[in-house]
């Protein structure tokens, strides 16, 4: 298995790996013409402690959904 990356130079590289591991796109961190703030929002912790997040209690299903309520269901009853 891949280890996962887990110290970044730019927040640049936070949105990639949330892009490449998570399915996001690119364009919900950064300010497009539609939506003025998102830049100001995403900075790069809350993109750095989102990733994390994400990978602490998310799993993909067999469809390649997000599934919070699987990984609770599996590790907390334990």
């Amino acid at each position: 298995m891949e280890e996962l990356k887990d110290t970044f130079e730019s927040k640049a590289e936070i949105v990639k790996c949330l892009v490449d591991e998570w399915g996001y796109k690119e364009s919900q961190f950064y300010n497009n013409s539609t939506n003025k703030s998102v830049d100001k929002f995403w900075t790069y912790n809350r993109c750095l402690q989102h990733l994390f997040h994400c990978r602490r209690y998310y799993v993909f299903t067999e469809h390649g959904k997000m599934d919070k309520e699987f990984y609770e269901n599996v590790w907390i009853k334990e």
